[in-house]
């Protein structure tokens, strides 16, 4: 399971080390990002001469499917397993050939003990993002969604997103049974390119949840306050003591 987020890192730090042609998405910090935020997405979309063009997109977190007749099933689409994802219908068209890749600073996990669970924060061991494998959606919206300010929705689209989860391996098992699928930087470009097929991502998927390195996170314990999504701020993400 990953429900909660550290987007604490700019990403326009990042946009020569990724590539990014276009940026509309707006940082603003945030250390406490729950499912129905908006995230930042990247993603490799062709032009009108079929040229991919690298964009970092806003999306809100809960993949929302085109026939979706209403927007709340966001909520529960949130993450999609690895084991399913290619079958299941909230998810099937979207790994076909709309796979995104969604940068964070960190993700935060619960460890339950005797005297209540605690939060740890879940990072990358080199000091920068973690490249979560996801998958991304258009909806158009209708008079009955209402209207909105989501920076998601530009021009009546809403434009939604899910993380890939997959069992936990190594350290990370202590925590939780799930895990992000978790991209290294060389292969961002094939995760994300819409030619490559079902099939061929399923492999991909396949390999990346198999060759995955727990050494490649760090993580350590934080403040039972990130508990509260009313709670924000960089005091959040601050270390208590323990850390693996």
């Amino acid at each position: 399971m990953c429900g909660r987020l550290n987007m604490s890192t700019d990403p326009a730090d990042l946009a020569d080390e990724l590539q990014i042609e276009m940026m509309t998405y707006t940082y603003a910090p945030r250390y406490n990002v729950p499912p129905g935020a908006p995230l930042p997405i990247l993603v490799d979309r062709p032009d009108d001469e079929g040229t991919l063009f690298r964009r970092l997109e806003t999306a809100r977190w809960g993949l929302v499917p085109g026939w979706a007749k209403d927007e709340k099933i966001g909520f529960r689409a949130f993450n999609a397993r690895s084991e399913t994802v290619e079958d299941k219908p909230m998810f099937r068209k979207a790994f076909e050939s709309r796979r995104c890749v969604v940068p964070v600073t960190g993700y935060y996990e619960w460890h339950a003990t005797e005297t209540g669970k605690e939060p740890w924060l879940m990072h990358a061991a080199d000091g920068g993002p973690l490249f979560m494998a996801g998958l991304f959606e258009f909806r158009k919206r209708g008079e009955a969604d209402g209207p909105t300010a989501d920076p998601a929705v530009r021009d009546g689209w809403l434009v939604s997103t899910t993380i890939i989860t997959a069992p936990a391996a190594g350290h990370l098992a202590e925590l939780h049974d799930r895990m992000p699928v978790m991209l290294p930087r060389d292969l961002l470009a094939a995760w994300m390119d819409p030619g490559a097929g079902g099939a061929e991502a399923r492999e991909m998927l396949k390999a990346l949840v198999a060759d995955f390195d727990p050494g490649r996170v760090d993580r350590y314990r934080v403040s039972t306050a990130v508990g509260n999504v009313r709670n924000q701020g960089a005091e959040l993400a601050e270390p208590l003591g323990d850390e693996l």
